[in-house]
């Protein structure tokens, strides 16, 4: 199976890779149930020999445990959590809840256990988590004035974040560099959720917006009027109060970048572009 490919990847590469059992549990869709889940992750956060907490896949659930989740531990156990997807939901908890910053990143089976990994992909995750920082530029047209943007960079999934809008699980970012991506909605539906971050005071926090991929973001032929993804920026661009730059590489796609959830990052706007750095893990 996949987490068992890619936990054997990650030990090929000289990683001692500890599978947790409860990942290989099955209950509904889930790997356990909402207690097995919860207490799954509290012995991981509880074993002083692991560095990085990986998740194995993404899909749906971890919002069903975020009240289980005892965040003194996760604050104590300063473990470095790596997920991307339904993943948002545990950055954003851990920096709302116990101040921890975290890593919007690969998964052990969906990243590592399908086939050979994706090259950029590892670059920049040996980067992020093994070495000094990372820096990436984007050749795009940026639709903003040249300038640099320093920033504490943040965000993940757009459904999982609007979702968490007023709960105590999605933290208050002022200053922030907001990274967004989405699979599978309608542009209409992504502008809406646009318009639920404006309209939440999110948006008027930030210094700017990046956007990655938007997977399968594509209008069905059965709408009256099919609403573009680039008309859903076009809106965003003129409600956020911020430059919005478009093509991070990052989302649902094998050729994606690991990035801090809560660490700071600047972004560096030129004519035809952008970059975006940050350092690497403290300590490293």
């Amino acid at each position: 199976m996949q987490v068992a490919a890619g936990a054997a990847w990650l030990a090929s590469r000289g990683h001692r890779v500890v599978t947790s059992p409860q990942a290989l549990l099955e209950w509904r869709y889930f790997g356990g149930n909402d207690a097995e889940r919860a207490e799954g992750f509290h012995r991981l956060l509880d074993d002083p020999s692991l560095d990085i907490l990986m998740a194995s896949r993404g899909g749906y659930g971890l919002s069903r445990i975020l009240p289980l989740i005892d965040w003194r531990r996760v604050r104590r156990a300063r473990k470095a959590l790596v997920g991307f997807s339904d993943f948002t939901a545990l950055n954003c908890g851990a920096l709302a809840r116990a101040g921890l910053a975290s890593f919007h990143g690969p998964m052990a089976g969906v990243d590592f256990g399908d086939g050979e990994p994706d090259a950029f992909m590892r670059a920049h995750f040996d980067a992020t988590l093994f070495g000094t920082g990372d820096t990436v530029a984007v050749e795009t047209e940026p639709h903003a004035p040249p300038a640099r943007v320093p920033g504490t960079l943040w965000g993940g999934n757009l459904s999982l974040l609007t979702h968490l809008v007023g709960t105590a699980y999605l933290p208050r970012v002022r200053g922030g560099i907001l990274y967004l991506e989405e699979i599978g909605e309608q542009p209409y539906a992504v502008e809406r959720m646009f318009l639920q971050l404006a309209h939440a005071g999110v948006l008027r926090d930030q210094r700017a917006i990046l956007l990655g991929d938007f997977t399968d973001c594509t209008p069905t032929n059965t709408q009256r009027y099919a609403y573009t993804m680039p008309e859903a920026v076009e809106t965003l661009r003129a409600i956020a109060g911020c430059p919005v730059l478009e093509g991070l590489p990052f989302g649902h796609v094998a050729r994606k970048l690991t990035l801090p959830f809560g660490m700071p990052g600047t972004v560096t706007i030129g004519s035809g572009g952008y970059t975006v750095s940050w350092p690497g893990l403290p300590g490293r």
